[in-house]
């Protein structure tokens, strides 16, 4: 907010509506600049989504795979526990048989560890799908809300850089009747102080840096238009002013109480 202009050097009045305007248009910049960033992390939102569910499609074609190779698994076993039992009465010895009986066990206890393994890729196939599933309706909602993002950057994009041309216009108004030296010394201490310029005087210090003025260039910074010259903090070197502080109102004055009996 700029200070009362009343009693003020005009020039430095002119150079704090300029540095008002700078400011603002620094922000406003700023602003802008972060737009790309907050589009990005929408983009990279919806693409997280996107490789969800591609990952849980993969999955699922793993696991369609790996079944087909278990289920091949049980049936080599169920043919080979046929071909045992084919082939027992086929023997003439006792040893044979038992011997027979001891393959046809494991390969029985092997047949059942396949259908166990079977069983449960099938059980995480089914989940694998519904991960999917609830994937596809992720990516969906993101997409969704992607495009209201979006939506909501841009119109606030739009709304920051008509705001950025206006205070633009304000700030090259300023700069009319300025001393083109004068605007370069100014340019120079703002990108020197971040912008700011200019400080103001209070309590006889500089208020950016808190330096102590000098007696003498408090009396000429008070000394209203004085020959329109400009002083500096002799620390922070930015280009001084003063407000002289308004005196606060006087009280509204209570009536006299009235005497008894009138």
């Amino acid at each position: 907010m700029l200070e009362s202009s009343e009693g003020m050097n005009p020039v430095i009045q002119k150079l704090l509506e300029l540095q008002t305007e700078d400011l603002r248009a620094a922000e406003l910049r700023r602003q802008i600049g972060a737009f790309p960033a907050e589009l990005a992390r929408i983009d990279n939102a919806v693409r997280a989504a996107e490789r969800a569910v591609a990952q849980a499609k993969q999955r699922v074609q793993d696991l369609h795979k790996d079944r087909k190779k278990l289920e091949l698994d049980v049936e080599d076993w169920r043919d080979k526990i046929r071909k045992y039992k084919d082939q027992i009465y086929q023997l003439k010895s006792n040893e044979a048989y038992r011997a027979m009986q001891e393959e046809i066990r494991a390969a029985e206890a092997e047949l059942g560890r396949a259908e166990d393994r079977l069983l449960e890729q099938m059980v995480g196939a089914e989940d694998s799908d519904r991960a999917v599933k609830e994937g596809e309706r992720a990516l969906a909602a993101a997409e969704a809300a992607g495009r209201g993002e979006r939506e909501e950057v841009a119109s606030q994009k739009a709304v920051v850089e008509k705001e950025l041309a206006e205070v633009e216009a304000a700030s090259k108004a300023c700069l009319a009747g300025l001393p083109g030296d004068l605007v370069d010394h100014y340019h120079r201490l703002a990108r020197r102080h971040g912008g700011v310029a200019l400080a103001a005087v209070r309590d006889e210090a500089c208020s950016m840096c808190s330096v102590r003025i000098r007696p003498h260039v408090m009396q000429l910074l008070r000394q209203a238009n004085s020959d329109e010259e400009i002083f500096h903090c002799e620390t922070c070197t930015r280009i001084l002013y003063f407000v002289e502080a308004k005196a606060p109102a006087a009280a509204p004055q209570e009536a006299p109480a009235a005497e008894p009996g009138n």
